[in-house]
C-alpha cells in the first residue's frame, strides 16, 4: 500500500472513529477565503495538520495558488520555480489528489505578497 493511501486510510479511519484531527486551530487566524470548506469542491475530502516546520519550494513557473483545495477553486496568484513556502495544512480533494495549504515566505512574481496564504497541489512542492 502506498504512503498516500496509507495516510488517507488513517485519516479516515479516525474521523470514522469520531477522534478528531489537532493542530488546525493556528490556521484560523490567517486569512482564508470565507467560502471555504475542508475537502475539496464538492465535499468528500478530508483534512490533516502538518508539520508546521515544514518548508517547501515551488518546482514550477506558474504555480497557481488557489482559494481551497481543488482545481474548482478560484484562482489567487502564481509562484514560480523554487520559491519557498510554510506548509501550514493539508487536505485531500475529491480525486484523491492532496493540497496544502501554504504561507509565501517571500513576494511572488505571480502577484501576490510575502506571508500571504492560500492553497497548491502538493504534487509540485518539494
Amino acid at each position: 500500500m502506498g504512503r498516500k493511501a496509507l495516510r488517507a486510510l488513517v485519516v479516515s479511519g479516525a474521523l470514522v472513529a469520531g477522534v478528531g484531527l489537532v493542530g488546525v486551530s493556528a490556521a484560523s487566524a490567517m486569512p482564508v477565503d470565507p467560502g471555504y470548506s475542508s475537502g475539496g469542491s464538492g465535499g468528500g475530502g478530508a483534512s490533516y495538520p502538518a508539520d508546521r516546520s515544514v518548508f517547501k519550494s515551488a518546482t514550477v513557473d506558474g504555480l497557481r495558488v488557489r482559494t481551497g483545495p481543488g482545481t474548482g477553486r478560484a484562482i489567487l496568484g502564481l509562484v514560480y520555480e523554487g520559491q519557498p513556502v510554510q506548509v501550514i495544512t493539508s487536505a485531500y480533494d475529491d480525486t484523491g489528489q492532496v493540497w496544502d495549504e501554504v504561507m509565501l515566505q517571500t513576494a511572488s512574481a505571480g502577484g501576490l505578497p510575502a506571508g500571504y496564504v492560500g492553497w497548491v497541489t502538493e504534487e509540485y512542492l518539494y
